[in-house]
């Protein structure tokens, strides 16, 4: 049986036993799947997880998201909704056990909605190497900002494969003929990963 993640009372602090996660954030409604596997101490925050997910999908944060877990709602800054603030919410507060899941969703217009599954967790001595995240495997290239939802999306990656109509050839103008739906780079997000949290935006 699936195990939900639920909130701890406990404040946000340093957890004494560091523990490393391998979570599994796969992209609703994409087919083939777009996911990621990334690994994270669970001292990080849910805000700092939201960076995590921007970086490694690609996403550039234009837009307000939110975090759902066990029936409650986390949100970042300037989201006026209901909901606690992601940056005030470790994961290690959270019941997290593997097979947990919570729903990460970015952009209300478009509505990108992010399975997280815990897929493993470990514990580690605390060293400074154990504070960075890393992303593990990948598939598949994310969608550009704004491409319109999981079903805009699909339709542009159908017109990069032939072009049938105007609209069709909008769309490639649009995402760039370039723009191959298959690339994924671990090696260049990882390093993207390591110069964010090197500037402090992780």
């Amino acid at each position: 049986m699936v195990r939900k993640a639920s909130l701890r009372k406990r404040r946000l602090a340093e957890p004494a036993t560091l523990e490393r996660l391998t979570l599994r954030v796969t992209l609703h409604g994409v087919e083939p799947a777009i996911w990621r596997e990334i690994s994270l101490p669970d001292s990080y925050s849910l805000f700092q997880l939201h960076r995590c997910i921007q970086l490694v999908f690609g996403w550039l944060d234009y837009h307000l998201f939110e975090f759902q877990v066990d029936g409650q709602s986390f949100v970042g800054p300037g989201n006026d909704a209901d909901g606690a603030l992601a940056q005030q919410v470790a994961l290690s507060e959270l019941d997290l056990a593997v097979g947990s899941k919570l729903l990460y969703v970015y952009d209300f217009g478009d509505d990108w909605e992010h399975e997280i599954e815990v897929r493993d967790i470990a514990t580690l001595i605390a060293a400074e190497d154990d504070k960075l995240a890393h992303v593990l495997a990948g598939a598949r290239a994310a969608p550009p900002e704004d491409s319109g939802g999981p079903f805009g999306y699909s339709e542009t990656v159908a017109a990069l494969k032939g072009a049938t109509d105007e609209d069709d050839e909008a769309r490639v103008d649009w995402i760039g003929k370039d723009f191959d739906p298959e690339l994924f780079d671990r090696r260049a997000v990882n390093h993207a990963l390591m110069l964010a949290t090197a500037w402090g935006v992780i």
